[in-house]
């Protein structure tokens, strides 16, 4: 009787505390070394590192995402020996900075503390074949001998556990495996004359600030592109603006969200027009070609056509470039003030130096 009790309580123990690291997200420590057990195999199932890809077969300029993790439940002391180069793609790193906290995920029925070696949006610049190369990390893995009794052995914490044994202490350098990569040419069928590398799914826009202003006002036209896919690589469209207008530009700005997968955002060109000629004008549809790697075909987005005015420069405005470049020309009163006064002493002093003297009388 008194051993059915003691082998329901070890299976209610092992039941329940399972159930409660799973809810809890507790990391079981593995670190003790049992009667007949292998240093080697534990630390095998215990302590190991992954490289996860999206995808592993791609188009040139598809974004896919590479994760590098360290999972462990042993006492350990670890440092990344090496971060994975990744050439041969165009890198946007998904996280500000790495640091040693780690988190807890479960795998394999088991929770791991995990800790993020590595983790980017990769954007293949040429076709081939590529292998991502292994990310080290170098471990002293802490193992100790347990002194429980075979018939105890996984009552959770009701003992102390034992001191680490020095003499069971591994050094060993850990690799995460390498992946291979095929990158596949984009497609020369069907593709569009204007197509300049966009891969993903887009829409562009075409906007201005004001579509009524005067002439010789400058004005803010932007071409705004927005969606998912490889925007470090998107180029400016071409935008075919009435020939009577004076542009500059552009400046590029872009907001994308890193934190997701596939990046998301979007790519705003801003220039500034000028008219010299009055009247009704307009900005046919900005037309920007993309390769969709869902559907694997080519696609155009297009903007609606833009229509605006340009009026006659406003009478208030004439007048007040005419006083201001009157006020430039105007010379001061006081110099004139200054001018008469001169103009008094030098006549007094010619009237006196030509006056005749009493003597030549």
């Amino acid at each position: 009787m008194k051993n059915i009790f003691l082998i329901f309580f070890l299976l209610m123990n092992s039941f329940y505390g399972n159930l409660f690291a799973q809810n809890t997200g507790i990391v079981e420590d593995n670190s003790e070394l049992g009667p007949g057990e292998n240093a080697d195999e534990k630390i095998r199932k215990n302590f190991f590192l992954k490289a996860e890809v999206s995808k592993t077969e791609c188009y040139v300029g598809e974004p896919l995402m590479a994760v590098f993790k360290a999972y462990s439940r042993l006492d350990a002391n670890s440092q990344v020996l090496k971060r994975p180069s990744l050439s041969g793609f165009s890198v946007i790193e998904m996280v500000d900075a790495y640091n040693n906290h780690p988190d807890v995920e479960r795998y394999n029925g088991q929770n791991y503390f995990v800790h993020l070696i590595r983790k980017v949006q990769l954007f293949p610049l040429q076709p081939g074949s590529f292998t991502i190369e292994p990310a080290e990390v170098e471990s002293v893995i802490h193992l100790r001998k347990s002194t429980r009794t075979k018939s105890i052995r996984n009552i959770r914490d009701l003992f102390r556990r034992n001191d680490n044994d020095p003499a069971l202490d591994r050094q060993i350098v850990f690799e995460t495996p390498p992946v291979n990569i095929h990158v596949n040419a984009l497609p020369l069928k069907d593709q569009p004359e204007e197509y300049a590398g966009a891969v993903g799914d887009f829409v562009v826009h075409l906007q201005m600030s004001d579509t009524s202003f005067s002439a010789r006002d400058p004005n803010i036209v932007k071409l705004i592109i927005s969606g998912t896919g490889n925007f470090p690589l998107v180029t400016e469209p071409h935008v075919i603006w009435p020939s009577s207008a004076e542009i500059s530009g552009p400046t590029v700005s872009e907001q994308v969200n890193k934190y997701v997968y596939p990046l998301s955002g979007i790519k705003t060109y801003q220039f500034s027009i000028e008219h010299r000629d009055t009247g009704e004008f307009t900005i046919p549809p900005v037309r920007f070609s993309y390769f969709d790697p869902v559907s694997k075909s080519y696609k155009t987005a297009q903007s609606k056509e833009l229509h605006y005015t340009v009026a006659p420069a406003t009478e208030s405005k004439n007048k007040k470039d005419l006083l201001v470049f009157k006020n430039e020309k105007q010379t001061p009163m006081h110099y004139y003030y200054f001018a008469g006064v001169a103009l008094i002493i030098i006549s007094l002093i010619i009237y006196f130096m030509l006056k005749p003297s009493k003597q030549d009388q």
